[in-house]
């Protein structure tokens, strides 16, 4: 240890680990982009619902708040009288002697009263001991002031060590103490500890943001669907800031309600191996109702639930615009092709110039007039999820000025069967199909799009050399 702790003292270290958040932040989004969405194994679910567990657990405690700020229990009350200091013993009062009677004096006279020179020596003795008397009385004020200080002092680190032993702040204990039922959360955490907990939040909510974002985009297809994932990569960075912003019950509640909606979305498909509205629904109304479980079991005021609420209508409402990606599946592969080959899912494709290799400029489809074109696509489901997918062609002829939905295909043939690790694979074939230019899109059926290609028809077929062979893995 002394090793490292000199190794930290090298001012090349001190400047490297500044880096060091941004470096674990970026290296765990990349492992998560290389693990997961194309095949999800069941360890990687136990990691994110251990994930959602641990912050499940934290927003809990931070839900914690004295119901009853004027009263104490009695837990808090043995504390404080543990912690406080212990008077010391006073010495044993000496024995009393016995007297004798006291003997009767007699009353002595009345003095005379005073002469006239008398009272003026005495008003001269009187002038001559006032200032005195004021430097004692001064002398004895500053030194009752300072034995104050000290007491608050005392009083103040007898209160410290009560909110370090037993991890919520506390005082003197009050003549008037009303003893309370005790409630494990009817207490208010030490700053030590309300910082400990929210900087465990903040790293399970970056932890889950990180794979969610990273299957949420690997199932989008869409513009709509971009957006809500764009969503979800700024909140993942916003999250490296917002580690103060947890220590809000209603913030923490919130973040909460989101990730657990998207996650269960996320898992329950692997449990019941179906995707769809219902039960999007029900993934969004138990992360919900675990948001209300929470509020009860903390006794907070009803307002911190308005902002879950609002969460999941919309969250619901994306949906039902097919504005959510349809996770868990993924798209593979797709190609538009010619002379496509059932068997082994191969066809030919244009070979492909440089500004189409690098994605500057969509594909092309050469081919005479009477030869059908194909699209072909393959999308991966987790092992046993059958859902059924379609194929919406449109199309944007030479005077169009946008796409125009032409045709949605869909059959018996192309429910998905998961477990393929290269994915399902299906087909459409379009005849007559005139010159211009199309975009596919492969979609969960009446849902959101999986992905899609676009491309254009050219007529006039090419030699041999301008066709590549392709095919579906």
């Amino acid at each position: 240890m002394q090793f490292v702790d000199n190794l930290r003292q090298k001012p090349f270290v001190q400047k490297a680990e500044k880096f060091f958040p941004a470096i674990a932040f970026l290296g765990g989004f990349f492992w998560d982009s290389v693990t997961l969405g194309q095949m999800v194994e069941n360890s990687d679910l136990i990691f994110l619902l251990a994930y959602y567990s641990g912050a499940l657990i934290l927003v809990i405690l931070l839900s914690a708040h004295m119901e009853h700020p004027e009263g104490w229990t009695k837990d808090r009350i043995m504390a404080a009288r543990a912690a406080a200091p212990r008077p010391q013993a006073k010495a044993p009062a000496p024995a009393v002697q016995a007297k004798a009677a006291p003997q009767v004096k007699p009353t002595p006279a009345p003095a005379p009263a005073p002469t006239s020179k008398a009272r003026a020596a005495q008003s001269a003795i009187a002038a001559r001991l006032n200032p005195f008397a004021k430097k004692v009385t001064k002398k004895v004020t500053d030194a009752a002031s300072e034995k104050l200080k000290t007491a608050s002092s005392q009083a103040k680190n007898v209160a410290q060590k009560i909110a370090n032993d037993v991890g919520y702040e506390s005082t003197a204990i009050p003549e008037n103490a009303i003893v309370v039922e005790h409630r494990f959360l009817d207490r208010e955490w030490s700053e030590t500890w309300k910082n400990r907990f929210s900087w465990a939040v903040q790293f399970c909510f970056g932890s889950l943001f990180s794979a969610l974002v990273v299957c949420y985009f690997k199932s989008s297809g869409s513009i709509a669907s971009l957006i809500l994932v764009i969503l979800l990569a700024v909140l993942l960075v916003g999250n490296e800031f917002l580690q103060k912003k947890y220590e809000s019950f209603g913030v923490s509640l919130a973040f909460l309600c989101l990730l657990g909606t998207m996650f269960l979305n996320f898992t329950i498909p692997y449990l019941v191996h179906r995707i769809g509205l219902i039960l999007f629904v029900f993934s969004t109304l138990l992360s919900l109702g675990i948001c209300v479980f929470i509020q009860k079991v903390s006794r907070r005021s009803k307002k911190v639930l308005i902002a879950p609420i609002a969460i999941s209508a919309a969250l619901i409402t994306a949906y039902v615009m097919n504005w959510v990606p349809p996770v868990p599946l993924v798209l593979k592969q797709q190609v538009a092709c010619i002379n496509f080959d059932k068997t082994d899912y191969s066809c030919d494709v244009d070979a492909p110039s440089f500004l189409q290799k690098i994605g500057l400029k969509s594909s092309s489809v050469h081919r005479d007039a009477d030869m059908p074109l194909y699209y072909l696509s393959s999308v991966y489901a987790p092992a046993d999820l059958k859902a059924e997918i379609e194929y919406r062609w449109y199309y944007k002829g030479p005077n169009d000025a946008t796409y125009k939905l032409t045709d949605r295909v869909s059959s018996g043939r192309m429910r998905i069967n998961g477990g393929r690790e290269m994915g399902y694979r299906s087909y459409s074939k379009k005849t007559n199909a005139p010159a211009g230019k199309y975009r596919v899109e492969t979609a969960f059926k009446d849902g959101a799009v999986i992905g899609a290609l676009a491309f254009e028809v050219e007529e006039g077929a090419r030699d041999s050399s301008g066709y590549v062979r392709a095919h579906l893995e």
